[in-house]
């Protein structure tokens, strides 16, 4: 398979932080239900859990966005 143009690499380096929104937005609605007493003990825990991982998501696209947009493919060593 060939390399990407440098047009793809940004469009899905455009893609990537769509992606990451998505995952911010998930993220404060996981600490929203983590913080809600009305929630049980076990729900609260679990929606922290996945607050967390959508963080961690998040961030992994952004740096695979700016690995695009650098026109590096992301895991390429720098």
């Amino acid at each position: 398979m060939s390399r990407p143009t440098r047009a793809e690499m940004l469009e899905l380096a455009a893609d990537r932080e769509k992606c990451a929104a998505r995952c911010d937005r998930n993220a404060a609605s996981g600490d929203r239900a983590a913080a809600d007493p009305t929630n049980s003990l076990a729900m609260r825990t679990q929606a922290e859990t996945a607050a967390n991982f959508a963080r961690n998501h998040a961030r992994e696209y952004r740096e695979e966005a700016a690995a695009l947009r650098d026109g590096r493919l992301p895991g390429e060593d720098a």
